[in-house]
């Protein structure tokens, strides 16, 4: 009976290990996406900015309306720090 407890105490720790190593490649493809993302979006505000400024410009302040509004409207979180 010790034996098979021990076999499944290795096998919880086996399962928590594999969770915890995928949990660091999950960030660390989430953090290359996003980056991705990121330069291919400015690469396209550069193009859009060359072939046609009215809309770039059209864009950015589409862009500048929503981030002011998430802004205002969001509510505001203390940080767990300051807690």
């Amino acid at each position: 009976m010790e034996c098979f407890v021990q076999y499944l105490d290795d096998l919880e720790d086996l399962y928590y290990a594999v969770a915890l190593i995928w949990e660091r490649i999950r960030t660390r493809v989430r953090f290359a996406v996003f980056v991705i993302a990121s330069l291919a979006l400015q690469v396209f505000g550069v193009f859009i900015a060359l072939n046609s400024p009215p809309i770039a410009v059209a864009i950015a302040s589409l862009l500048l309306v929503a981030l002011l509004y998430r802004g205002a409207v969001s509510p505001i979180t203390s940080h767990p720090a300051h807690a």
